[in-house]
């Protein structure tokens, strides 16, 4: 990849979807700085690729320079295909170091843990609704406990709804570090843009962050312990990242 002057790491759900019109001025002016040289597009989302690629063709998502998918297990880099493996260094590193059936463990006797579909549960994902346990709050520091006595795993809970059990090694920040690592980037470089729970990890690990107006509880109390470079937009879905890159000087 070329050298550019900033990467753009945004989710999709929520952060890009939600405001039609928003995206499709965001998407262009995306397009545009991505021409100039000075902008990379990562995409980094809980969908599956296929999911991604449809939303290029169905919903106007911007096209990009990388996809991470599934909560950040999965790596993939152009070109794109629907049947395409992910990238093999990411892949084989994590393998050595995540059990599924250990993972699945940790769901024992969580009353009204539901299993997400076959497409989001993969050989580096655990993926259940909590929704309708009897208390999701207090479920989750169960499945994290265990997960914790264990080690090696991490436990990722987003939107009052949707967990995920990954290698501790994987997630959005850490797919993007390797990511940028791969491609001779820089660290520096990345704005991380978000919603909910799963973006936390990308958020937290970088310098520069934009968090839009319609996040979930789990990113507003970031606020507590606000970055400089942190930005907590007052848009929400794309127009809020208008607005962020327009506070860090893109646009």
């Amino acid at each position: 990849m070329q050298q550019v002057t900033w990467i753009l790491a945004s989710d999709i759900d929520h952060t890009l979807t939600g405001d039609p019109e928003a995206l499709k001025t965001l998407a262009a002016r995306l397009k545009t700085l991505r021409e100039q040289g000075r902008l990379a597009l990562f995409l980094t989302t809980g969908r599956t690729l296929a999911e991604v690629l449809n939303g290029f063709e169905q919903e106007g998502i911007p096209a990009a320079d990388a996809i991470i998918t599934q909560v950040g297990t999965e790596i993939y880099i152009p070109p794109y295909a629907p049947d395409m493996a992910p990238l093999p260094e990411w892949d084989s590193y994590l393998r050595r170091q995540f059990s599924r059936r250990q993972a699945e463990e940790f769901l024992q006797e969580i009353e009204g843990a539901e299993i997400q579909a076959e497409r989001y549960n993969t050989p580096l994902k655990v993926s259940y609704f909590l929704d309708k346990t009897p208390d999701p709050a207090a479920a989750v520091v169960q499945i994290k406990r265990r997960a914790a006595e264990t080690g090696g795993y991490q436990v990722v809970w987003s939107s009052g709804k949707h967990l995920d059990i990954l290698p501790a090694a994987a997630g959005k920040g850490k797919a993007i570090r390797f990511l940028i690592s791969h491609l001779r980037l820089k660290p520096q470089q990345v704005i991380a843009a978000g919603d909910s729970g799963n973006d936390r990890s990308m958020l937290e690990e970088f310098d520069h962050g934009i968090i839009v107006a319609n996040a979930q509880p789990e990113l507003q109390q970031l606020k507590e312990n606000r970055r400089n470079g942190h930005y907590f937009a007052e848009k929400a879905y794309a127009a809020g990242v208008i607005e962020g890159l327009r506070h860090f000087g893109l646009l």
